[in-house]
């Protein structure tokens, strides 16, 4: 503004001095050469300040151009100017703004020293990709993995020469997303960790080795397998000679002997679900047949008449789909609606049991409902856990192992499938198995 009122102030000058001249020459009537060296005196005089205010203005200008030149370029250093220019509240505007970016820099700065301490002391393999590919930051073990060492800004199918670890990054790139994964390469197991921000357009990968967790896993599998094994020999041997006096024996050394058998038959059951479970986890292959879905739980329901008919329960089967075959493994697939119909028989003491088959686009549901007790929910999340059982003093009396649910669940994902339970205290409770179309 004062820039302005000073442009209009030496304009106003000018005009004065003209018509000044204008006047002199109408009221005098001077000569034509006095007319001619007076306009040139005013011209010269006008034209000398119209420079001296030009300079004024021009310089604090190319000043001010040369300052946000240094701004431009990272030059926050301290402005050097004068306090009387008309400029000179933009230059202190500058020069605040300048010191506040000099702050946010350094604390700027300071965060990044800090991230790259802390991807540097983490062992696991990290890097961070942008969406064109280009490796922008990366840590040392990441280096190692790759034996490469200054990788920064290359892209990375010119860095990683691991396949699955390719493979998977080059699927990410092309359709970034996150998700974790578990990878085997050169006979080392890896959890592998993508993390996409829509924000940066960048994806931090995270390398975890778990090869010892997955050693210490096989080791307690084999050692089950193995214990059970040699369990069911001396158990079976056990109960043939307790069944083999039991008749000879009569009063109170009868009741210890039936005591002893029930006990041993309590660990012949666990012994066997353990053997199954565990040749479940070695040997995952599933021998599929297509299966007539009625006829395959007529045959199952065949097993449970007779307890059914002594509880006085019904149980009914609603077929809701038009799908009439499944493909499964028949002797797996028995196995879970086993156990699963066993445990409703069990905990079921009046009213009934409803199987329904259902279907959506590319799943057949099957839904086991009881009018049993009901499960808190509390319970609900641990229910396939091994050995995990909700009321261990009627599951101990009804001969409960604590194993057949988690057979159930790991046939169920042998099968590529899902198990899910939904319960309620006094309103019973109901299995929702998950079987993809084959």
């Amino acid at each position: 503004m004062k820039l302005i009122n000073k442009t209009i102030r030496t304009f106003f000058i000018l005009l004065i001095l003209y018509a000044i001249i204008v006047f002199i020459i109408i009221v005098h009537v001077i000569p034509f050469t006095s007319l001619l060296l007076a306009i040139s005196l005013t011209t010269i005089i006008a034209l000398l300040i119209s420079i001296f205010y030009s300079y004024s203005i021009i310089k604090p200008v190319e000043k001010l151009n040369e300052q946000i030149g240094k701004i431009a370029e990272g030059d926050l250093s301290e402005f050097k100017y004068s306090t009387n220019s008309e400029f000179s509240h933009i230059f202190n505007n500058l020069d605040t703004i300048s010191k506040k970016l000099t702050k946010y820099e350094a604390k700027l700065s300071k965060q990044k020293e800090g991230f790259y301490a802390i991807i540097e002391s983490i062992k696991e393999a990290i890097w961070i990709q942008d969406e064109k590919g280009l490796i922008r930051n990366y840590n040392t073990s990441f280096a190692n993995l790759v034996q490469q060492d200054d990788i920064k800004n290359q892209y990375f199918w010119n860095v990683i020469r691991n396949k699955e670890i390719y493979d998977i990054v080059d699927r990410n790139f092309k359709k970034p997303d996150s998700r974790t994964e578990e990878i085997e390469s050169d006979s080392k197991h890896f959890l592998f960790s993508t993390s996409y921000s829509n924000f940066s357009k960048e994806t931090v990968f995270i390398l975890y080795e778990i090869t010892e967790f997955r050693q210490l896993e096989t080791i307690k599998k084999d050692f089950a397998l193995n214990v059970s094994h040699e369990l069911r020999t001396p158990l079976t041997s056990i109960k043939g000679y307790l069944e083999t006096f039991e008749d000879e024996l009569d009063g109170k050394y009868k009741n210890y002997v039936e005591v002893i058998k029930r006990n041993t038959d309590r660990l012949i059951h666990i012994v066997n679900d353990l053997l199954t479970l565990s040749r479940l986890e070695h040997d995952k292959t599933l021998e599929k047949e297509n299966i007539v879905i009625t006829d395959f739980l007529d045959n199952i329901l065949k097993i449970f008449s007779h307890r059914l008919h002594a509880k006085d329960l019904e149980l009914k089967i609603e077929h809701n789909t038009q799908k009439t075959l499944m493909q499964a493994d028949r002797f797996k697939l028995e196995q879970v609606f086993i156990n699963l119909i066993d445990n409703a028989v069990k905990y079921t003491d009046e009213g009934g049991i409803i199987i329904s088959i259902d279907d959506d686009e590319t799943n057949l549901i099957f839904k086991i409902l009881d009018s049993g007790n009901g499960i808190a929910e509390e319970h609900l999340t641990r229910l396939f856990e091994r050995f995990y059982v909700v009321d261990k003093s009627r599951s101990r009396r009804m001969g409960g192992t604590g194993l057949g649910l988690s057979i159930v669940k790991h046939i169920v994902n042998l099968h590529n499938g899902t198990v899910e339970v939904e319960s309620e205290i006094g309103k019973g409770t109901t299995f929702i198995i998950t079987l993809p179309y084959e």
